[in-house]
This record gives C-alpha cells, structure tokens and sequence, in this order.
C-alpha cells in the first residue's frame, strides 16, 4: 500500500466525519451561525435564521457527502495502491455535492425578507417589526397624516441616513445622490 492512498483514504474519512457532524447539525437546527462550518456567505450570515434555514436545505447534500467520503475513505484503505484514486474520486465528488446543495442553500436564504424589511428604517422609532404590512400607512415619512409628528418623521428618515418620501417604497430617492433621477439633465 503506497503511502499516497492512505494519507488520501484518511483525508477522506476525516472530510466525512466533518462532513456528517455539519449535516447532522443542520438537520436538527443544532448548527449555530459561525465562521467555519456550513454554508457560510453573507447571505446565510445575516442572521440566525437564514443561516439556519440554509444549512437545514444544504443537510441532506453534507449528509449524502459524508457518506461518499466514508465508503471511498474506507474502500481506498482496503484496495492497496491504487486506493488514492477511489479516495481523490471521493473527495471531489463529495465538493461538486456541497457545490450544489450550496446554491440552492444560498437561494434559500436569499428567499428570507431582511430582518429590517425594507421599510424598517422608515418607520416611526416605536416599530421595529420592519414589515411595510405590519405598519399603518401614516408611519413612514414625512409625508404621513396627523398622527406621526414632523420629530418622528424625521428621526426615522435619520435611520436610513437620509430624507423621507413620505412612502416605504420610496425610501432613498429623495436626497440620494446615487439617485440617477435626482440629477438635471
């Protein structure tokens, strides 16, 4: 047996129980938002749940990974030497797996409105739910009715770094000097 397969089977195995622990702990919602395990982007960092819903979608794929590098870690120690191509062949397999289960992970994640929502920043200071259905029209900007003092209109607009249009859906065209539309012709 050549050196070359045993240190390729054994790289294998140890990728397979990284492998099926990151699966596992996915699966179960045990693994928590870190810097080293499970899809990591800042798509699925933006949150605890994004991060949990991606690696919960992207489990079956580390699960299905791990164990392809278990079988091929352990048939590349058994077969001899010519055993470091069953293990290399594992390990590539087991990345295009994790590749794959990564973008649907990713698109997942993506699926999840932003903690601020979109309207968050334009909400009076009292909401911090940030869904544009979760407020009364008369919340956003300086455009709304008797009930949200000019003070809070402004403080929220103060949130995002700029001026209120008066509509969540506006926000950032007032004063925005990326605003293409904002500049004379």
């Amino acid at each position: 047996m050549s050196i070359v397969s045993v240190v390729l089977s054994v790289l294998a195995l140890v990728l397979a129980a990284g492998s099926l622990g990151i699966g596992v702990a996915g699966l179960t919602g045990a693994l928590r938002r870190n810097r080293w395990g499970g899809v990591r982007s800042p798509e699925t960092l933006r949150s605890d749940e994004t991060f949990a819903v991606a690696n919960k979608v992207a489990a079956p794929g580390y699960l299905g990974s791990g164990v392809i590098l278990l079988a091929t870690g352990l048939i590349g120690l058994f077969i001899g030497s010519w055993g470091f191509l069953v293990a290399l062949f594992g390990i590539v397999v087991a990345v295009l797996v994790i590749s794959a289960v990564g973008g649907v992970a990713l698109a997942a994640a993506r699926a999840i409105p932003d903690e601020a929502g979109g309207c968050g920043c334009c909400s009076d200071s009292g909401d911090t739910a940030g869904g544009c259905s979760d407020q009364p029209a008369s919340s956003c900007g300086a455009g709304a009715s008797d009930s949200t003092s000019t003070a809070d209109a402004e403080k929220a607009a103060a949130d995002c770094g700029e001026s209120s249009c008066g509509s969540c859906s506006l926000s950032g065209m007032c004063l925005s000097e990326d605003n293409t539309h904002n500049h004379a012709v």
